[in-house]
């Protein structure tokens, strides 16, 4: 193999590690991923490479570095091409020592609170409210007069509010005053969970739904849908565990990437499929058999990208 066709392929590679990672990737870009791999030995050598090197920096699955990495390549497309060559380079893919890290770190971390890719945190709010957050979310606090407000971005949070609270989550605000509140987005879906008090759902378009202390609901843009999930179950994340009620297997494989720096993606007809059960959410492997024992799909692995189909 020449230096060129060396430099290229590991340059593609970086190209498809940043693609992938798209949360529209579709059927189309995977079969042409997989084109592009299975096509010439260069191709699916300089892919293992650059697995391994993602690995190699990541060393322990809750490692500071794996952590930064995540972070980095869960950015927006160019800001991943760059944290990528800036760590690998993009003609021998070498660790490029502290630049890299430094990159990393730096790209826009502009919410009031987040956490990185497999770390949970915990805040205490300006009236005492203690709020917790799973795995790569991020929260915005309002500004202005009124009741508080939370903006959850992205991932999910549960709050024990001591006073009027709003939280603004998938598009819909969720009023609550002295409840205990678990929100969130559960892949295209908003989930919100109450106990201790009460609260009110208000989807723009839709008719308020009032939310007695035990109720669960899922929602999007349509409407809201009542959940068989138990308080307890919709915040398993705080205990590292998701229960899932006839979940559609894309949005288990988007809340396992919360936790994960691979790529989970699902294909062709298992995009179709549901599942129930309960699963570590630490576990990836472990999720992958219980997929493929519950469900009549296949699990391929390509270093850190797995595609179910």
């Amino acid at each position: 193999m020449s230096v060129d066709q060396r430099s290229g392929a590991e340059r593609a590679a970086i190209e498809w590690e940043v693609r992938l990672r798209e949360p529209a990737t579709d059927e189309r870009a995977l079969r042409a991923f997989r084109k592009w791999h299975d096509g010439a030995p260069e191709h699916a050598a300089a892919w293992a490479s650059l697995q391994r090197r993602l690995g190699l920096m990541g060393g322990r699955s809750g490692s500071g570095g794996g952590i930064a990495v995540a972070r980095a390549l869960r950015h927006p497309v160019e800001e991943r091409r760059r944290a990528l060559r800036a760590a690998f380079g993009t003609a021998v893919l070498a660790i490029s020592g502290t630049g890299g890290w430094k990159l990393a770190h730096e790209l826009g971390y502009d919410a009031t609170w987040r956490s990185g890719v497999g770390e949970h945190g915990a805040a205490t709010l300006a009236d005492g409210s203690a709020l917790r957050f799973d795995a790569a979310s991020r929260i915005d606090l309002g500004t202005g007069r009124g009741p508080m407000r939370l903006h959850l971005r992205q991932g999910q949070l549960l709050v024990r509010a001591r006073r009027a609270l709003t939280v603004t989550v998938a598009g819909a605000d969720i009023d609550c005053d002295g409840a205990e509140l678990c929100a969130g987005r559960l892949g295209r879906r908003g989930i919100v969970a109450v106990r201790g008090g009460s609260a009110v759902l208000r989807v723009p378009g839709v008719r308020a739904v009032e939310l007695a202390s035990g109720d669960t609901l899922t929602f999007d843009g349509a409407g809201a849908l009542s959940s068989p999930l138990s308080f307890n179950a919709a915040a398993g994340w705080t205990r590292g565990m998701l229960v899932a009620d006839r979940l559609p297997l894309p949005d288990l494989a988007e809340a396992f990437g919360r936790y994960h720096r691979g790529i989970l993606r699902v294909s062709g007809a298992a995009a179709g499929h549901v599942i129930s059960g309960v699963f570590r959410l630490a576990d990836l492997d472990g999720a992958l058999r219980q997929i493929a024992g519950a469900l009549p799909v296949r699990v391929n692995r390509y270093g850190l990208l797995a595609i179910i189909e």
